[in-house]
This record gives C-alpha cells, sequence and structure tokens, in this order.
C-alpha cells in the first residue's frame, strides 16, 4: 500500500473510531496539513451543496460556506487550545486542530440526508449534529485527559462565539440578497 493511500486511510479509519467512540491519545492524532485542509474544504463544499437557502452562484455557495467552515474551526481551535489549558485540565502536549478535524468527519455524511423528505431529513440533521457534539466531547476528554465536566463548560462558553460568527455569515448572505427574509 502506498503512503499516500495509508495516510488517507488513517484519517478516515480515525474519524470512524472518533464516531464510534474510540479515542486515542492527542499526540497520535497528526496528519499532514494537506489532508486537514482537504477535510475542512470537502466539509464545506458539501455544506454548499446542500444548502438550498442560499441563492448564490454555486461558486460563490462553495467559496461562502468553505471559508465559513474554515473560521468555525480555526475559531474553535483557538479557543480548545487556549480552554483545555485552564485548570490544568491539558499539559498542551499535541495538537488540537487535527482531533477537531477528525471529530467531525461526521458531518461529510450531510449529503445523505438529501435522500429523506424535508421533515425527516430536519430531524435527522439535528440528531446529527448532537451527535458530532457527543463526539467532540468525548474525543476531546479522552484524548487531553480533562474532565468531561470541564469540556462541556467549554463547549457551552464556545456556543456564542459560534452563534456570532454563523450570524455575521448570515448577516453578509442577507445583505448580498443571497437569502430572502421573509415579509412581515
Amino acid at each position: 500500500m502506498s503512503d499516500f493511500i495509508r495516510m488517507i486511510y488513517q484519517l478516515v479509519q480515525d474519524m470512524i473510531d472518533l464516531a464510534r467512540f474510540r479515542v486515542r491519545p492527542l499526540t497520535e492524532y497528526h496528519y499532514p496539513g494537506w489532508q486537514i485542509m482537504s477535510v475542512v474544504t470537502l466539509i464545506g463544499l458539501f455544506a454548499a451543496a446542500s444548502a438550498s437557502d442560499i441563492q448564490a452562484s454555486v461558486p460563490a455557495r462553495i467559496v461562502f460556506f468553505v471559508m465559513l467552515k474554515w473560521l468555525e474551526l480555526s475559531l474553535m481551535s483557538w479557543f480548545f487550545n487556549w480552554w483545555m489549558r485552564q485548570g490544568e485540565n491539558w499539559d498542551g502536549e499535541g495538537e488540537i486542530l487535527p482531533l477537531l478535524v477528525a471529530s467531525s468527519g461526521i458531518n461529510l455524511l450531510a449529503p445523505l440526508l438529501s435522500w429523506f423528505p424535508d421533515g425527516v431529513a430536519q430531524l435527522l440533521a439535528i440528531g446529527m449534529s448532537a451527535y458530532g457534539v457527543l463526539v467532540l466531547v468525548q474525543a476531546l476528554s479522552l484524548a487531553t485527559g480533562a474532565r468531561r465536566g470541564h469540556v462541556i463548560g467549554g463547549v457551552l462558553l464556545f456556543l456564542p462565539m459560534a452563534v456570532a460568527c454563523y450570524l455575521v455569515a448570515i448577516t453578509f448572505a442577507v445583505q448580498v440578497d443571497w437569502i430572502a427574509l421573509a415579509d412581515k
């Protein structure tokens, strides 16, 4: 097996393991930069493809969602690098970004939601999001050795940043007429 295939296989295997709550120490999650960039970009592409409410050209929609995903993961990485060091929960060994990318692998299943009727797809999307948060909490807790309560507190503290990020993105989309607001 070539090194290229082995590297891709390792990342996919890590995503599957994390989705099954099988977590290794943080130092074991390293991937080449091109893999991290590819996965984040692919998640953004999938989000763009499934966003029927955005009335933008395909290239604009792709750029919008890829940049939004990069912004979200950059903020998460920065925040959790800081948060996990608070209260002597993590010694700082290893990198958080590769773990965040691998634990967000569940988002690669989003295109499958288009196979379901709208109401069912929305319920499944909510369930998939909740499951993604559970995977993230478990991964950060076990990989860093931090207390689960500390990680949950970090997720709750990060929530206003995530909401602000999405509000800015939606405001931008409304201002460039990609999203039409309903008349009152």
